[in-house]
Order: C-alpha cells, then sequence, then structure tokens
C-alpha cells in the first residue's frame, strides 16, 4: 500500500512539473532590438531554444580594450528588449546567465562582465556579475546567478529588458598595462545565455 501512495504521489508531481513550464516549442520571440556602444546595428541576435528553458544572445563587435587608452574603449555597453511569446497561465524570472567569450588580461588588470534584466513596468532590477584578474589569456565560459531575481506578469506579456556591460580597467601601471574582453576566438561571438525559471500561475 506505502508503494502504491509513493508511485501515485511521484506520478502527480510529475504531472504538476510538467506544468510548471510552457510545452515545448510554445516560447519564442516576437520582438528583438538592441542600443548601444557595445551592441552596433548588425551585430547582435537572439535564439530561444525549442524545450522554451533558454535564451541565447550572441554579439559579434562587443569587445572592451585598453587599445588607444581611451576610457570610452575600456567600457562597453549594451540594452537588449525582448519581446516574448508564450501560452497563458505562465510566469519566469532569470535564474542563470551563461557568458562565453574570450579574454587577455596583463596582471594587475581587471575584467568584468555585469549582467542584469527587468521586466518593462514592473518594480526590481536583477543583476549578475562575474570578474576576471590578469594574467588571463584564454577563452571564457562562465556561469553566475541573477541576485534579487525579478518576475514577470501573470497572462500580461511584456517587455524583457536585459542591460549588459563589459569593462576592463588596466590600473595605474607604468608603464601601461593592458586588458582585453571580446569575442570568443572559436566562433566570434560573445555570448550569453539566460535560463528561464518557469512557473504556473
Amino acid at each position: 500500500m506505502a508503494a502504491l501512495l509513493l508511485l501515485v504521489t511521484m506520478l502527480q508531481l510529475a504531472v504538476h512539473g510538467q506544468a510548471e513550464a510552457p510545452p515545448a516549442n510554445t516560447v519564442s520571440i516576437e520582438g528583438f532590438s538592441y542600443n548601444g556602444d557595445g551592441c552596433p546595428s548588425g551585430s547582435a541576435e537572439g535564439s530561444i531554444s525549442s524545450d522554451g528553458q533558454a535564451l541565447t544572445v550572441m554579439f559579434s563587435k562587443y569587445t572592451a580594450t585598453t587599445d588607444g587608452g581611451l576610457q570610452t574603449n575600456m567600457r562597453k555597453s549594451c540594452v537588449v528588449t525582448v519581446k516574448l511569446n508564450y501560452p497563458p497561465g505562465f510566469v519566469f524570472t532569470l535564474g542563470t546567465v551563461t557568458m562565453r567569450g574570450y579574454g587577455k588580461l596583463d596582471a594587475g588588470v581587471k575584467g568584468t562582465i555585469k549582467t542584469s534584466y527587468y521586466i518593462s513596468g514592473l518594480p526590481g532590477t536583477a543583476s549578475a556579475t562575474h570578474n576576471f584578474d590578469g594574467p588571463f589569456d584564454d577563452n571564457f565560459e562562465v556561469a553566475n546567478e541573477f541576485i534579487a531575481a525579478v518576475e514577470s506578469a501573470c497572462n500580461v506579456v511584456r517587455n524583457l529588458q536585459l542591460k549588459s556591460e563589459v569593462r576592463v580597467n588596466p590600473g595605474d601601471f607604468q608603464p601601461p598595462r593592458n586588458g582585453l574582453l571580446t569575442q570568443d576566438s572559436q566562433d566570434l561571438k560573445l555570448t550569453q545565455k539566460f535560463y528561464f525559471n518557469w512557473r504556473s500561475c
């Protein structure tokens, strides 16, 4: 009898779990736009996984560098606006973001990739930050959790705003030291992959 009750409970949990996320192939991007000195026109694109669990944003010209010694080159940013299409009865937060690219930092030079998101018309902003310390010279793929996740509204589709900043800080060394955060050397993209946490509402 106990085994039967356990089986029934597990089946109920399985059904409940399936209802906590939209069915496969029902989440799509209805609108995608971007603006910022880190993402000039024609340099960004977005896609949704078929299971609706991840949003990928790829940049082809997102580079922060000490080359030239200009502060404007050491900090680049981009705001991506995504209008999602998904079935009613679900809300989401973004749980983690995976970032992939390439970095080359001299000893003592620091690099930072900061990502935040908010839902248009709703209070709160969630953020995730990853820091790099030189010496570093390699492709990277790092994952960070969003702090104070913001949840979308139930049965009201609002724009998802994704803000990112890539920055290098060369310090005050003499002679000057160099740093670079940019696209992955393999696919020539700086990629951010956002993972959804869905629930029914």
